[in-house]
């Protein structure tokens, strides 16, 4: 068996451009495929055709928790324009936890963005992954942030999924191309 550090995959596009819609198709197709995936993603809220904030939903169960708000709410924690609910980290790294026990072959972040960039966020929970035995992450990263996140977590510039470039079926493509050349490598 051949030891390999994840290969990170990046979905990429503007802010509110169809990011975590095209994650959650790419996730629904691999799936399909027969592809074992765990993590969440993290759809957003609407008031009045306004974001209003975010839900942090399972990919394997589908349980969502509220995970941010541009209202203020008590216990949360205020960064930049919405509150962040505590405990929707709690659960997206028990999760993300329960993935690591399980022989999966990706795990999917929505979204790595300016807290993981300044050391807060998921960025204790990408640290602990990044040793992981599983073969790909998934994550979604805003267009704006792309270079930093390039730089900073060393992903190749093959592993870009940028949204406006590509069909979804051309991501499931280039992934379970990349997830069958280590299975052949690892029986090899």
């Amino acid at each position: 068996m051949i030891a390999m550090q994840p290969s990170i995959y990046v979905v990429t596009g503007k802010v509110q451009g169809g990011k975590t819609c095209f994650l959650t198709e790419l996730v629904e197709l691999l799936k399909k495929r027969k592809i074992l995936l765990c993590g969440f993603l993290c759809p957003g809220t609407f008031d009045l055709g306004e974001r209003s904030g975010f839900r942090l939903k399972n990919v394997e169960t589908g349980k969502e928790v509220p995970m941010a708000s541009v209202k203020a709410t008590a216990h949360w924690v205020k960064y930049r324009k919405f509150w962040f609910n505590p405990e929707a980290f709690k659960h997206g790294k028990e999760w993300i936890r329960e993935c690591l026990r399980q022989k999966v072959q990706i795990i999917v972040i929505d979204e790595v963005g300016p807290m993981e960039l300044e050391g807060s966020g998921w960025s204790e929970l990408l640290e602990d992954i990044s040793q992981a035995p599983i073969p790909v992450q998934l994550w979604s990263v805003r267009e704006n942030l792309l270079e930093d996140v390039i730089q900073r977590w060393n992903i190749a510039s093959e592993h870009i999924l940028h949204i406006d470039k590509l069909e979804v079926e051309q991501a499931v493509q280039r992934i379970s191309g990349f997830l069958a050349n280590i299975s052949k490598q690892n029986h090899n």
